[in-house]
This record gives C-alpha cells, structure tokens and sequence, in this order.
C-alpha cells in the first residue's frame, strides 16, 4: 500500500467530515436563530397588538365593549378606565393633514370641557412611538395618546379614513360618529350637547 497516494486522500476526507461537521453546526445556528427571531416577532406582535372583550364595529345606541391599548408610557389604558364619562375617541395618524389641522382645536375643547369629565383618547393609527411622540409634543397634546399597531382597533371599530371621531355617552353607549375634520361648529352643534348623556 502506498501511503503517499493515501494521504492526500485521508486528507481530503477529514477536511470534508470537518466541512459537514460545520455545516450541521452552522445549520442549528440557523434555526435556534430563526426560532428565537420567529418568538420575539409573535412576543412583539402579541405585546403591542390591542386587547379586546368583543369590541364591535361602531354603532350609535350600541356599547363598543371594552379595549386596552399603551399609551407612549407603555402604561396600559382601558376604555373601562372611564366609565361613567363622557370619552371622545379620536382616530388619527401623523401623515393625515385634517388630523394634523384639528388637534390644536382638539386640545382646546378638550381643555375647556374637561370639568364636564370628557376624556379624549387620542388613538394613533399604526405610526411609530418616535413618530408619534415627536407629533404630541409639537402640538403639546394635554389628552391621553394611545398606540394602535397596525391601527388593529381602529380597523375592527370600523374606522376606514382619519381622522374619524366616535363619541361614547356617560351610558357606555356610541352618541355620534363623525366622520373628517372637526371645526368649532361641528364641535359645538354634534358633541357638546351628548357631553350630559
């Protein structure tokens, strides 16, 4: 037997039992990464995504049921919070030039009829935290801004274009859905008269 022709050959197959050797390695990496990047997606989604208890689609007479989303804190918020009150949702985003004209009247009346005990949840459809932190602080919001990724409960309320204004009475019930931007008119005329009911 002729070891020098054997050798290149036991070579060759010890670099390619190390070459599969690798591969294995290489390929476990890939799928513990890929299960870790595939949990943390599900963990993120399930984390930001709102909670509810049989939200329905927004109708005037009905109850909308009950919902939580953050607010830029990270702190929890639930409709229920408010019950008894009172509570204009607001949907609207940040690229949306009606919804960018109407938060400094927004911010007026909520400030002139809160001693009425009416709460503005100002929810957000879907835009960054950065993103909308940067806009609440441009207009110096004084209501609660929430998050809503991938507006998920704006969608199942039946909201379809921003902004969009739903106005729950003290009665837990749907008084009016407005639909645009408000002016100090609409504002005057469609909501603070349903503030007492």
């Amino acid at each position: 037997m002729d070891l020098k022709n054997d050798l290149p050959i036991q070579a060759r197959r010890e670099r390619l039992t190390a070459f599969r050797r690798q591969q294995r390695n290489l390929n476990r990496w890939i799928i513990v990464v890929g299960i870790l990047l595939l949990a943390s997606i599900v963990y993120l989604t399930l984390s930001n995504k709102f909670s509810s208890q049989n939200v329905t689609p927004a109708r005037i007479g009905s109850s909308l049921g009950n919902f939580t989303l953050n607010d830029l804190n990270g702190k929890a918020v639930h409709l229920s919070d408010y019950k008894g009150k009172p509570v204009l949702i607001n949907g609207w985003a940040t690229w949306c030039p009606p919804c960018r004209a109407e938060m400094p009247l927004l911010s007026q009346y909520f400030l002139v009829h809160r001693q009425q005990g009416l709460v503005l949840l100002a929810v957000n459809a879907g835009d960054t935290k950065s993103e909308v932190d940067t806009f609440t602080k441009q207009f110096d919001l004084p209501f609660t801004v929430l998050l809503d990724p991938g507006a998920q409960l704006l969608e199942n309320l039946g909201v379809t274009g921003f902004p969009t204004s739903i106005l729950i009475g003290k009665d837990g019930k749907v008084k009016t859905i407005h639909f645009g931007m408000f002016t100090q008119d609409t504002l005057d005329t469609e909501i603070t008269p349903l503030l007492s009911q």
